[in-house]
């Protein structure tokens, strides 16, 4: 689990860190971070667990798929990326089939970093390009709103779970800072009655003020907890960077926060419909 969460963090460092041009996202979600039974529909009892990371470069339409899983109940048969439905739903087969080109089978732990080229036709599923205008341009454009807009979701499919084992859905991930003043891994006592201030740190890309829609954020042991108790009006540059941040504030009691948890994980949208999510680490104390 430790081993899963550092190349998880390393991927949030790797994707936080891309160019403009270069699109990234996580998958994460919508019930547990990370890749994880939890977020099959429906969801299943695999203690599995597993982080991924998609950039697509628009200027190139190069794609990169990292992956890396540990612990499936079953056998790994496939692997692909799956559009185009909200969370959580399941959705048909976009990228190649039968599965990721030199996806790692037949095993229960692995990692895996292959780049397509997503003007090939063969870099998705024929069925994917034929229900969204019939060329790769067109299948392209279809996979890149799908991501963007949250409907995307990579899937780890095993012999214990043919329809999938684990997934996660695709979200843009935000570097956050948990208590700014406060060095990771963040101390938090998960029974404070008191508030615990989030900042969702800006970039030269990315304002947080004016992109995050404020009413969707939501902060806890998951990501999923309806914790927020209100948003600072305006922004603050919170890291010295010169560039204002979102801070947000959230009740320590709806967090979820247990004895042993290692990760605070924000998530959100902003106001144009994209996924967010971002994760610091955190220290629970009495």
């Amino acid at each position: 689990m430790r081993q899963s969460l550092c190349v998880l963090a390393l991927l949030f460092l790797v994707a936080v860190s891309s160019r403009a041009e270069v699109l990234s996202f996580v998958a994460t979600g919508p019930a547990a971070p990370g890749l994880s039974g939890l977020n099959e529909n429906p969801p299943n009892g695999s203690s599995a667990i597993g982080s991924a990371l998609i950039t697509f470069d628009t200027v190139t339409s190069m794609m990169t798929v990292n992956v890396a899983f540990t612990g499936l109940s079953g056998t790994t048969t496939a692997s692909h990326i799956h559009c185009c439905v909200s969370p959580p739903g399941n959705a048909g087969v976009a990228t190649t089939v039968p599965t990721f080109t030199g996806f790692p089978l037949g095993v229960t732990s692995g990692t895996y970093v292959q780049t397509f080229d997503m003007l090939n036709p063969a870099s998705y599923n024929p069925a994917f390009v034929a229900a969204h205008g019939g060329t790769a341009v067109s299948a392209e454009a279809a996979l890149i709103a799908g991501m963007l807009a949250g409907q995307a979701y990579l899937n780890v499919h095993s012999t214990f779970r043919p329809g999938g084992e684990i997934r996660g859905f695709l979200a843009k991930p935000v570097d956050i800072s948990i208590k700014p003043d406060a060095a990771p891994p963040v101390p938090i006592n998960p029974r404070s009655h008191g508030k615990i201030p989030v900042a969702i740190l800006s970039t030269p890309t990315f304002n947080a003020v004016t992109s995050v829609d404020t009413s969707s954020v939501t902060f806890g042991r998951t990501g999923n907890e309806q914790s927020l108790a209100f948003c600072n009006a305006g922004g603050e540059d919170v890291n010295g960077d010169g560039l204002l941040d979102l801070v947000c504030h959230f009740e320590t009691e709806l967090t979820g926060f247990q004895s042993g948890d290692t990760l605070g994980i924000l998530e959100g949208k902003t106001f144009s419909g994209v996924p967010i999510v971002g994760q610091e680490g955190i220290i629970t104390r009495p």
